[in-house]
């Protein structure tokens, strides 16, 4: 482990150095002007001339295109003719109100409550059908028949013989028995102002609906409990709504809930929630709601079907435009507007969709100006530029890849990792699996900052040796680990820095079999075996893989 710590200081002195060669190469890449074509964006120069696509002159780039790396938040510059062209239009980020939507079905039904059944109370025959077809509509107070019955011509003549003889408790009961048999109070006022017997007592509605069923002819005999004819009122009318099971939790009697009728062309907001059922039905695995709907021009029929929105959770969110929003693997973003034709992409997390509008939970403060209209065509700029920046960094040797300070500490980490199993073998000593994770977590964090150029590679492979070293039991598995693990950064060491892990007191070797390990320089130590035959490979700029290599048989 002093080795190690030896090998860190020394690293670090070094590092800062790099940072400071890193800082000072941005400054000067950034005072130079770049040139693009008007025709081809995506092709960019760092001299005057032609467009090598067309043949236009190439124009200078006004504030660059997307720049990689830290400084990617500058985002995308477009000069104003390109804006123009691709018909830029920009909303801010606005707060609006609203929550969960809910979608369902739902049909019209009668409500029951307005429904009114005009039974008798006594045997009898319809004398006088005055409404005699069912759909005849009818107000209050309007006649619908009149009805003879001999029981109600007697207890008539009781009440009138009461009046006359002037006991008020002999009238209270002759009254009371009239109305127990089910004689109207307008016709019991009748009777007591005029103090004649009706033969046939008329039966009037009372309520204004429309009479839903009839049973009565003119002449019917009619028993006690038997029901002439029903009234139904259309004024208002219920909704039966089919919950499913799932969203039966995010609907209460507070939730807001909008009807559409498709056949009609009518939409009502805010309508009332009357029932929920506490039950789901095992059939259909949903519950019943129950909504009220004001109906006074009888427009809306029972057996109507409808749209049904429900929303739950109302509450002020963060929101965009829906086509505001892109998507790609990574998730959600916008194209965000800067000022002065920058853009820029910015990662967002996403949440309730609502009429056009999408939650934002994060990634966006209220006011930000985000691209709605010609976002597509801003995309594919940066998007074709970058390609062509990957492109270009794939192609870089790792000799002249530009690496900051804080990547080439992970990939020290690394090498650090090898340095540590190799000095575990040597000591007769199974390595522990747990001091390899730094050396793991610095890998994935290289791999993603990398991507796109020779080093992603090597940080991949390093990873896949490290996958399963907590199953490995014997030395042979060590030893398999520690070879596959500095096969991985060898490119990085040999061709990448040969020069900086030289300085750092590293030294390199492989065996015949391409077995290789990486220790402090001095007396050759093989982990491999005394009778496995090594050689150096010299850390050096100049001769690389070509320089004289000097065997050591152990």
């Amino acid at each position: 482990m002093k080795l190690i710590k030896q090998f860190q200081a020394t690293r670090a002195a070094l590092c800062t150095l790099t940072l400071l060669f890193t800082l000072l190469s941005g400054f000067i890449h950034a005072a130079e002007t770049q040139y693009t074509c008007p025709m081809h964006p995506h092709y960019i120069s760092d001299s005057f001339g032609t467009c090598p696509i067309c043949g236009m002159d190439l124009v200078e780039l006004e504030g660059g295109a997307v720049i990689e790396g830290d400084e990617a938040e500058h985002g995308l510059t477009l000069p104003p003719y390109m804006i123009q062209r691709t018909g830029v239009r920009i909303k801010p980020a606005e707060t609006a109100y609203f929550g969960r939507s809910i979608r369902s079905f739902g049909e019209v039904v009668v409500n029951q409550r307005l429904q009114t059944d005009v039974s008798l109370r006594v045997e009898g025959w319809i004398e006088e059908l005055i409404v005699n077809a069912e759909g005849d509509e009818v107000e209050p107070e309007s006649l619908l028949f009149r009805f003879y019955s001999p029981q109600l011509i007697a207890a008539q003549q009781d009440y009138i013989t009461a009046l006359s003889s002037g006991i008020t408790d002999r009238v209270r009961v002759t009254e009371d028995r009239l109305r127990s048999l089910g004689v109207q109070k307008k016709v019991v006022e009748e009777i007591r102002n005029r103090r004649q017997i009706k033969p046939s007592l008329p039966y009037y509605a009372e309520q204004k609906g429309s009479v839903e069923n009839i049973s009565i002819r003119q002449g019917s005999y009619l028993r006690p409990g038997a029901i002439a004819m029903r009234i139904q009122s259309y004024e208002k009318v219920w909704v039966r709504v089919n919950l499913a099971e799932q969203d039966i939790s995010f609907v209460n009697r507070e939730s807001r809930v909008d009807v559409d009728f498709p056949s009609i062309g009518i939409h009502r907001e805010n309508v009332t929630i009357d029932y929920i059922s506490p039950a789901v039905e095992e059939a259909t695995r949903t519950a019943q709601m129950r909504l009220i709907l004001e109906n006074p021009d009888g427009i809306i029929r029972p057996g109507t079907y409808v749209d049904v929105t429900i929303m739950s959770d109302i509450r002020p969110r963060l929101a965009v435009p829906y086509e505001s929003v892109l998507q790609n693997k990574e998730g959600s973003y916008v194209i965000l507007e800067r000022g002065d034709g920058t853009y820029q992409a910015r990662e967002i997390l996403t949440g309730l969709q609502y009429k056009g509008l999408m939650e934002v939970q994060a990634g966006l403060a209220e006011g930000d100006q985000v691209v709605v209209s010609g976002q597509f065509l801003i995309d594919s700029e940066s998007s074709l530029r970058e390609s062509f920046r990957r492109m270009e960094k794939l192609a870089l040797s790792l000799a002249e890849l530009d690496v900051s300070e804080h990547q080439l500490v992970l990939l020290n980490h690394m090498v650090e990792g090898t340095l540590y199993v190799h000095e575990e073998l040597i000591a007769g000593r199974l390595p522990n699996p747990q001091l390899l994770d730094v050396a793991e977590q610095s890998a994935q964090k290289l791999y993603h900052e990398m991507k796109g150029s020779r080093l992603a590679f090597v940080a991949e492979d390093f990873l896949a040796t490290l996958q399963d070293r907590a199953g490995i039991m014997t030395f042979s598995g060590w030893r398999e680990l520690l070879a596959g693990s500095v096969e991985a950064i060898e490119p990085w060491v040999l061709e990448g820095r040969p020069r900086y892990y030289n300085e750092l007191g590293l030294a390199f070797f492989t065996t015949e079999d391409r077995r290789s390990w990486i220790q402090l320089a001095g007396d050759i130590q093989n982990p491999f075996g005394d009778d496995v035959t090594a050689r150096e490979i010299p850390l050096d700029d100049n001769n690389l893989k070509g320089s004289e290599e000097h065997s050591h048989a152990q």
